[in-house]
């Protein structure tokens, strides 16, 4: 992924890294989150900042694989806060996930960042399904 970034020049107009958060109840039962540790590997080889008091979720959603497009899109709506927005305001993020398949997480996320005033979100994933 840091390669992407580079060969892209995202290391370049990026300010900071944000990665997608997991509800509290899967962080907790898995004991990490997988979208953070890519962003610190990112972070470590763009030498740019992780923030992870910034994207949070505010409710508990179902699982995104098991549902049909329309349902995902329904399901994360208006499922992610912004907190100390601050942080983010006039600044370009690289948004990490791990897996896109219809992209409605990181729209979501996206859209609450820029709605708290992010310059520009920028994502990158994994992988696609």
């Amino acid at each position: 992924m840091s390669k992407t970034v580079i060969e892209n020049d995202l290391h370049k107009t990026s300010d900071i890294i944000i990665p997608v958060p997991l509800n509290i109840i899967r962080r907790i039962k898995r004991g990490y989150n997988q979208a953070g540790l890519l962003a610190d590997a990112i972070s470590e080889n763009i030498k740019k900042p992780v923030l992870n008091n910034v994207l949070y979720r505010k409710k508990i959603t179902k699982p995104q694989f098991k549902l049909s497009k329309a349902e995902r899109a329904k399901n994360i709506k208006d499922s992610f806060l912004i907190k100390n927005d601050g942080l983010i305001e006039k600044k370009n993020i690289l948004l990490v996930d791990d897996i896109a398949t219809t992209s409605s997480t990181a729209s979501a996320c996206a859209a609450a960042l820029k709605s708290a005033g992010a310059s520009k979100v920028v994502v990158i994933t994994i992988a696609r399904d």
